[in-house]
């Protein structure tokens, strides 16, 4: 079914919507609850060149870089990508945006906080843990925060489950946006929010040029490869793993017809597994 709306969450269509700075004040201040005198008010785009470099598939979809108005750093990714070594990564991250403004030979007095926000659209914590979760450092027994140069804020976008008429708040706008556009061919009326109502406009399929609508094709290939990729390690690796038990249990003298019940394979099967005898069976 063709939809009027394209995937928010791509690279392509994720860096339309928030490359533009009025949106992304409006997500910023919403999902970080931000309360009024403490609002962004204005940021100034940080060049791509002065992100990190990583491995080849370790980097995430998509990544902005901003300072706003107090020069606190704020690093904003989506993650589509499955990665074992993600939040370690993203600790990294936001280490080496902090680390980049000292000036070698000064004080560091003059270091402000980096704030890193992630979205996913795959569970990361526990069902417990709140759709949108943040993490600080706080002092153990008291609680207490002391340390305010690093800060994460973790978007499951999976555990967003509001329907139109549930949304009560641009924070919730913001994340039907990028959950429930599969969902409608025209912005549900309980979001009053500008700039969201301007991002519905930004990810329409025929307002993408010819270029952007491609690149957007690629992109979206390229996950599904990576995705279908994975699937097939996974199941290759549980294909292994079944017949190194069935061969074990066989050298424990215990009877196929048993071994086939507990590996959920048919006879035959175990007894062609017993004809390879791979050497996986030591």
């Amino acid at each position: 079914m063709i939809t009027r709306y394209l995937d928010p969450t791509n690279d392509i269509t994720f860096k339309k919507v928030f490359s533009d700075k009025g949106r992304l004040m409006d997500f910023l201040n919403a999902v970080l609850r931000l309360k009024e005198g403490e609002k962004i008010e204005h940021i100034d785009f940080i060049s791509q060149e002065e992100l990190p470099s990583f491995e080849a598939g370790r980097r995430s979809i998509f990544d902005l870089k901003c300072v706003d108005q107090s020069k606190k750093t704020y690093i904003i990714e989506m993650q589509n990508k499955p990665e074992a070594s993600f939040l370690n990564r993203v600790q990294c991250y936001a280490a080496h945006a902090y680390v980049s403004q000292a000036i070698k030979g000064k004080s560091h007095d003059h270091l402000m906080p980096v704030i890193l926000l992630s979205l996913t659209p795959r569970n990361l914590f526990e069902e417990d843990i709140d759709c949108i979760s943040y993490h600080l450092n706080v002092e153990s027994k008291t609680k207490r925060r002391y340390l305010f140069s690093l800060s994460y804020v973790f978007i499951e976008l999976s555990k967003f489950k509001k329907t139109q008429e549930e949304l009560t708040s641009v924070e919730d706008y913001w994340l039907y946006f990028l959950t429930g556009w599969q969902k409608t061919d025209t912005p549900p009326s309980t979001i009053k929010d500008p700039f969201v109502l301007e991002a519905y406009e930004a990810i329409e399929q025929y307002k993408l040029t010819e270029a952007e609508y491609d690149a957007y094709l690629k992109s979206r290939l390229a996950l599904e490869a990576d995705d279908l990729m994975m699937n097939k390690t996974f199941k290759d690796g549980e294909k292994l793993a079944t017949k190194k038990i069935a061969l074990q249990m066989h050298a424990m003298g215990i009877e196929i017809e048993t071994i086939s019940k507990a590996v959920d394979l048919s006879s035959s099967e175990i007894e062609e597994i017993l004809k390879e005898k791979k050497p996986f069976a030591e």
